[in-house]
């Protein structure tokens, strides 16, 4: 893979023009106002706002130092700029905030590296550090799996059943439709607890009819029971799109 391109940028509005640190966003790209101390367009609207990183052929070296260093990393595929109104939020909470394509999800580790930079920022300890990847992992892959992709759990008890299953993901990410949504992943630490969130781009679904599903042989939920098991608190939102959850420091 080559090697990714970090631009630490902002975006800000001129005359209505939306700019990338002086240098014009194509029009097909959607702009997020997120400016910095000095705005190089000279631009007396523009505030002290967080900077984030714009990362194209992102790997996970690239995300982590972006994350790192910016707070933020937001990943340009498919022709778009893929920050989510949760951006500019979370960064002025002093947060993490992490936005990729579905394709590019799938095919790292953005919890781990992710969690890694949430952990030294913060100096959380192993077990919650650990705890918390676990959670965020689970919670990405259903929001990619489930959200992004529309895939229903289906027999993965059989052999035939993850054949199928495997298939179906590689036929939906064929699908720039598909592959191109987005999925963010937000962190906010105060002294007492960490509060993350994922967040895909599917259709949602209705919370209250999977947590009425209690059977034992059920074959969707157990991603959720498993991320209620390590967070001291989760939250269903946004139409079923947002999971949020709490851990106590």
């Amino acid at each position: 893979m080559t090697a990714p391109k970090i631009v630490p940028t902002v975006v800000c509005n001129r005359r209505g023009t939306p700019r990338l640190c002086g240098i014009e966003v194509p029009a097909d790209l959607q702009a997020l106002v997120v400016e910095r101390t000095t705005c190089p367009n000279d631009n007396p609207e523009c505030a002290c706002k967080p900077v984030v990183s714009v990362v194209g052929g992102v790997d996970e070296a690239g995300m982590e130092r972006a994350l790192s260093d910016f707070g933020g990393c937001v990943e340009v595929a498919y022709g778009q700029l893929l920050s989510g109104e949760h951006l500019l939020s979370t960064l002025e909470r002093h947060g993490l905030y992490m936005a990729l394509s579905t394709a590019t999800a799938y095919s790292l580790a953005p919890a781990h590296m992710f969690c890694n930079v949430l952990a030294e920022r913060h100096h959380l300890s192993p077990e919650l550090r650990d705890a918390i990847e676990l959670a965020v992992h689970e919670a990405v892959v259903n929001g990619l799996l489930h959200g992004n992709l529309e895939i229903g759990s289906g027999d993965r008890q059989s052999l035939e059943g993850l054949r199928r299953f495997g298939e179906t993901i590689s036929t939906q990410l064929r699908d720039p439709s598909l592959a191109s949504r987005r999925i963010e992943v937000t962190a906010v630490v105060s002294e007492r607890e960490v509060e993350l969130a994922v967040i895909d781009s599917g259709p949602g679904y209705e919370a209250e009819s999977l947590a009425a599903d209690d059977r034992p042989d059920r074959k969707s939920g157990r991603g959720l029971e498993l991320i209620r098991h390590f967070a001291q608190a989760v939250e269903v939102g946004e139409g079923g799109r947002k999971l949020r959850m709490r851990f106590a420091r």
